[in-house]
């Protein structure tokens, strides 16, 4: 049994088979039986409409339903820690962005505090566009935890979810939406339960498409400031991604703007422009001053240093191999050679179409899953006559599809587009009957349902421990390992009296893809200092320049039962150390 399920999770994840299961399910039963639960569903709905009858209060509700939802999870499911390369350099972000501050100055012993998506030259800066650890950034700030801000980006992106709906169906079917979303994203997702920054992402993106109909409907500084402020965070944050959902939604409303019928409407328009393009001046403002801080320049990004430093393949798959000027040291090159295989399967048509196909599916699997298909699937129908949704949706997957990488947090600004294609599909099929039978309302009713029932999967994996799924973050579940090695080694340190210098060393056991030289924006007043070995004389300078801290010496060691070692060193005025386990 265990063998299968292990099978599973590797080709297609077990979450995602059950998902296959349920929607089979529900589709059967829409035939079968579509009027079961009838009477019950009729009561939760009149409910609903009585207490939720507002679109503020619907907002209010969903904003609710988030919050409660993964709180009741905390005392097994706590807060998440940095466990990848990204959500280490963003914590680094957020952190430097604490102190008032875009960028550090050099270390003068850099080399010894090379890292993944960390430049060290010619400032110490994390990679990223300043805006991806804003809401990090608020959670140090307001609770001394940044897992605090992913969690509120993604309460804020869920009830931003619903208003965006509201302009575009009916409001029984946006607050519907935004259930889906708290349950889809706001639980087990690592869009919470990680420091990637999904959330934050769509949150923008569902301003700006939600400000549309409320531009064509009123057009004033209100949908115009909030159409700006998601313009600007999408620009911060995704900045290419962002610019693939902004230009056709400015396209669209420069066409409606240009009808003969539009002579009264253009004199709020113009109001609303203002507040729109000072968000998008003031978000270019800070880029700018980011890219100066991180790099020296004004045109060139932090990002962009980094590639040219280490890394071995483009951003877009029909960019040749980046000739990088370093390559970074040897414990890094396993790292980037490995990230750089989707780009060289772009040389045979077979391996380009399996790197195409293989986006596309990832992406359908993440934002609309088994369970959401159908609805996709009427909706796609619905709107082929409207002028926006769809021609915008096939400008952002033709500008997506070139992207090198497959990380669902890439198509975050795709998201309202998505949404609103599902939940149009839902409105439709509410009305659908089958030979007199009311099958398309049993789905809308079974559905969230059946969403519903998804989650006793991974609940009973964090409560229980069974199943054992695999920590994911290229699936909409599950992220439900919140701790890593360096956590515990952490606390083991900070159990102790003093300053703390660990010299890490470099070796064919270190893993590829988690990585302990992770430090603090102020080095030197760290507590804990985390260093790579590299040589004698190196690593004296380098303790001489710490005299004073504990000094500890962590090698990988698979022959160990915890697979790795952590000693003390007995002075840090010693050059030559003794490696864990020799004798």
């Amino acid at each position: 049994m265990n063998a299968w399920l292990a099978a599973i999770e590797a080709q297609v994840g077990v979450f995602f088979a059950v998902e296959l299961l349920l929607a089979a399910g529900v589709l059967a039963l829409a035939f079968a039986a579509p009027r079961l639960g009838e009477a019950t569903f009729a009561r939760i709905e009149r409910a609903c409409t009585h207490h939720l009858s507002s679109p503020l209060r619907q907002v209010l509700a969903v904003g609710l339903l988030a919050l409660v939802l993964r709180a009741l999870l905390l005392p097994w499911l706590g807060p998440s820690q940095s466990v990848v390369h990204d959500e280490q350099s963003l914590l680094l972000q957020a952190q430097t962005q604490l102190l008032g501050r875009l960028a550090m100055p050099v270390h003068p012993f850099w080399e010894h505090f090379e890292t993944f998506h960390v430049n060290q030259l010619p400032a110490y800066a994390s990679v990223y566009f300043p805006g991806r650890s804003l809401p990090l950034a608020f959670g140090l700030l307001i609770a001394g935890d940044a897992w605090v801000g992913a969690w509120a980006s993604t309460v804020l992106m869920a009830m931003a979810a619903v208003w965006m709906l509201q302009g575009w169906v009916s409001l029984p079917l946006a607050l519907l939406g935004g259930v889906l979303v708290v349950m889809r994203f706001g639980v087990f997702s690592y869009w919470v339960n990680s420091y990637w920054g999904g959330s934050f992402s769509a949150l923008g993106a569902m301003l700006v498409v939600g400000a549309l109909p409320r531009l064509l409907q009123r057009p004033g500084w209100g949908p115009g400031a909030v159409f700006g402020l998601g313009a600007a965070i999408l620009a911060t944050t995704r900045p290419y991604e962002g610019l693939l959902l902004c230009v056709p939604a400015a396209a669209w409303l420069v066409l409606q703007l240009l009808r003969p019928a539009a002579f009264g409407w253009r004199a709020g328009a113009a109001r609303a422009a203002i507040p729109a393009l000072a968000c998008v001046a003031a978000a270019g403002a800070l880029l700018l001053a980011h890219n100066a801080a991180t790099t020296g320049g004004a045109s060139k990004t932090a990002y962009e240093v980094n590639r040219w430093q280490y890394a071995q393949a483009p951003a877009f798959l029909h960019q040749p191999p980046v000739d990088s000027a370093r390559r970074g040291p040897p414990h890094m090159r396993a790292f980037y050679a490995e990230e750089a295989r989707p780009h060289a399967r772009r040389a045979s048509l077979a391996g380009l179409g399996s790197n195409l196909a293989a986006k596309l599916f990832h992406t359908w699997a993440f934002y609309v899953g088994a369970l959401l298909t159908v609805f996709a699937g009427v909706g796609l129908w619905a709107l082929r006559r409207e002028r926006y949704v769809l021609p915008a949706l096939a400008v952002f997957v033709a500008g997506y599809l070139p992207l090198t990488w497959n990380f669902p947090h890439y198509a975050a600004p795709a998201m309202p587009l998505m949404l609103i294609v599902v939940m149009r599909g839902a409105e439709r099929l509410r009305a659908w009957s089958w030979r007199g039978r009311p099958a398309g309302a049993f789905l809308t009713r079974a559905v969230p349902v059946a969403m519903l029932a998804s989650l006793a999967l991974p609940a009973a994996s964090v409560v229980v421990g069974v199943p054992a799924l695999e920590a994911s973050r290229t699936r909409v579940c599950c992220a439900i390992h919140p701790r890593g090695l360096k956590d515990e080694l952490r606390a083991r340190l900070l159990s102790e009296e003093g300053r703390h210098l660990v010299l890490v060393r470099s070796g064919p056991h270190n893993p590829v893809h988690y990585e302990l030289v992770y430090n603090e924006p102020e080095i030197d007043r760290a507590r804990i200092v985390w260093a790579r070995r590299l040589d004698p004389q190196r690593d004296a300078a380098l303790m001489a320049h710490f005299a004073g801290r504990k000094v500890w010496d962590f090698d990988w060691r698979p022959d160990l039962p915890e697979a790795h070692a952590l000693v003390p060193v007995a002075t840090a005025n010693s050059p030559t150390i003794r490696r864990p386990g020799d004798q």
